[in-house]
């Protein structure tokens, strides 16, 4: 079953964004609708929350109305924080052509684009026993050497950024850089804790994919540990060719979690006008339950987004992964939307089931959302 969403206020939109900024920074999950019909008049955007927060979210928006201006600062504040994209980058085409993809997307919603590179640390390169004592020498050159070149990469990737923003008068958006020793993996995972970046954004090697072996084992790794939505840039995609989403395919297995990520997408697309697709893959024998569950997450999202630019349906075919496929051209989809559970996210990878199969095997930009209940 769903969850129960009820309206805690109808404020002006100003007010709303800073409500929700401060229900969100208390660790409580809100979306705002009526957005586009009544932005700054008074009274015409709904914030709404799960029913089961009710009694804190209150607490929250008494405390808001009795001390705005104490409470405007730290909302603003906290609306800066979750307005950054992580970019980590390895200064392949690949990840360059993810930083580009990552502009256009901080283009539309305001946000702040962070650069990362880890390189290995030398220490943990083996050498024989007579190589030893040369390299200890070499040791603290090799290191410099590596930091001068990997910073001078950084900067010239983030200058090129910068001039991109100059060149198409792009607005509110800042793009800095850091560099770190170690392990990649771990370094992504501790700045998503430090830098508390809204999404990370990656590019991705191979297009002909089977399955997890043929993605980067870092962006599958990333997809797998990260809290945030991670969305992975694929070999040969073309970010220069595109301006921003205008379809997203969100694929369903009718799985609880499935409303949440809908409204986390649904407020990713809309600084994009995006038009979702809500679609679940099926064979025909499964028809008739598919259509009574679909009819399910189609009233959900009517009664709770009140006019959601979401269209859902059942996607009949005999083969999953060409369904898609034929779905995505004809449609003439932008990005891929799923949303997985980290626990088991690559054991389902191997499992024939609704875009498990076809999971990594897009042309187009893959959006993960990990499973919140």
């Amino acid at each position: 079953m769903p969850e129960k969403i009820i309206t805690l206020a109808t404020l002006t939109y100003m007010r709303a964004q800073l409500l929700c900024a401060m229900l969100e920074s208390n660790g409580i999950e809100c979306f705002m609708t009526n957005i586009n019909r009544m932005k700054e008049s008074p009274g015409g955007v709904l914030v709404k929350i799960q029913a089961e927060d009710s009694e804190k979210a209150v607490k929250i928006f008494d405390d808001f109305r009795a001390s705005y201006g104490v409470n405007k600062e730290e909302a603003v504040a906290y609306m800066k924080s979750i307005r950054r994209i992580l970019v980590p980058v390895d200064f392949s085409v690949q990840a360059e052509n993810a930083a580009f993809y990552a502009l256009k997307i901080a283009g539309a919603i305001k946000a702040d684009i962070k650069l990362i590179n880890a390189y290995l640390d030398p220490m943990g390169t083996p050498q024989t026993y007579l190589e030893s004592y040369s390299y200890q020498l070499n040791l603290d050159s090799i290191i410099r050497e590596v930091e001068e070149e990997t910073e001078k990469s950084l900067r010239s990737l983030s200058n090129r950024l910068k001039d991109k923003i100059e060149t198409k008068n792009i607005k509110d958006v800042k793009i800095s850089f850091d560099l770190f020793k170690g392990n990649a993996v771990d370094t992504i995972l501790n700045q998503i804790r430090e830098y508390e970046p809204a999404l990370v954004i990656m590019g991705t090697r191979g297009n002909k994919l089977e399955g997890l072996r043929t993605y980067s084992s870092t962006t599958a790794q990333i997809i797998r540990k990260a809290d945030i939505p991670v969305m992975a840039i694929p070999q040969n995609y073309d970010a220069s060719s595109v301006t921003h989403p205008k379809r997203v395919l969100y694929a369903t297995n009718f799985d609880k979690t499935d409303y949440t990520a809908l409204r986390r997408l649904s407020s990713f697309a809309k600084p994009f006008n995006a038009k979702i697709y809500c679609v679940h893959a099926a064979l025909e024998e499964d028809n008739e339950m598919d259509e009574m569950e679909m009819r399910k997450v189609r009233n959900y999202l009517l009664d709770t987004m009140l006019e959601p630019n979401i269209e859902c349906g059942i996607l009949e075919t005999i083969d999953l992964q060409q369904g898609f496929e034929n779905f995505i051209r004809e449609h003439q989809i932008d990005v891929l939307a799923v949303n997985t559970r980290k626990r088991n996210f690559i054991e389902k990878l191997y499992k024939p089931s609704v875009a498990k199969k076809f999971l990594f095997h897009s042309n187009i930009p893959l959006l993960v959302f990990q499973a919140k209940p």
